[in-house]
């Protein structure tokens, strides 16, 4: 068996998800102006791999609702079914079921939330890691619960995925657009860029990676 690992923000998805969903919170009055000005310049932060945008997301979530772990997971059904999911890009979709009808072991490994990443691996019927964000007492604490699925986080999560299972890195496929999932990308035996950012596709060109256009 191997592993198909997927990134989810502009990989399976053709937009960012953390990007959908402030916008989703700002049509519903759910922050300020100041708030979602914050966010963009954060998105272009990270976009740039300028910013730890996991621990940006965490800071954020709990002024939602007062951090309301149940409201915020409610809001974030509503927000994946009308915004998120219809932005899964096809082709994407087909490439995850070709690797499903190979017998490989797909998983989405996504630096967002469990509160976006789990209703889209439940609408795919596949398994996922990503970045927990702390909950007590039903309260999100603006902190991380763990480690996050961000950068070097990925290749310490994916290894947590495959040494149980006896799967090697180097026989695993992971697909992403983001430079920042680099140390993921070099351990893996098949990167593939999908709509890469311009320093993962100047990278990936050097290295003679395959580059996919997914939307």
């Amino acid at each position: 068996m191997r592993i198909a690992f997927f990134d989810m923000d502009k990989t399976l998805l053709s937009a960012s998800s953390g990007w959908l969903y402030t916008r989703f919170l700002w049509r519903r009055k759910l922050i300020t102006l100041g708030e979602m000005l914050g966010v963009i310049v954060i998105s272009a932060q990270y976009a740039f791999n300028l910013l730890n945008f996991p621990q940006a997301m965490a800071r954020l979530g709990r002024r939602v609702r007062g951090g309301d772990a149940e409201a915020i997971r409610q809001l974030c059904e509503e927000c994946v079914a009308q915004d998120i999911l219809p932005r899964l890009a096809p082709r994407a979709v087909q490439r995850l079921r070709a690797h499903q009808a190979a017998g490989d072991y797909v998983v989405l490994l996504s630096a967002s939330t469990q509160f976006i990443v789990a209703p889209v691996a439940r609408h795919l019927g596949i398994d996922y890691c990503c970045t927990e964000l702390e909950v007590r007492d039903g309260r999100l604490t603006g902190q991380l619960a763990d480690k996050p699925c961000y950068g070097a986080g990925k290749l310490h999560w994916a290894r947590r995925i495959a040494e149980p299972m006896g799967i090697a890195l180097h026989d695993c496929t992971f697909y992403t657009d983001s430079y920042s999932d680099l140390p993921l990308l070099e351990a893996v035996g098949t990167p593939v860029a999908v709509n890469p950012d311009a320093k993962l596709r100047r990278h990936a060109l050097r290295c003679g990676w395959r580059i996919e256009q997914f939307y």
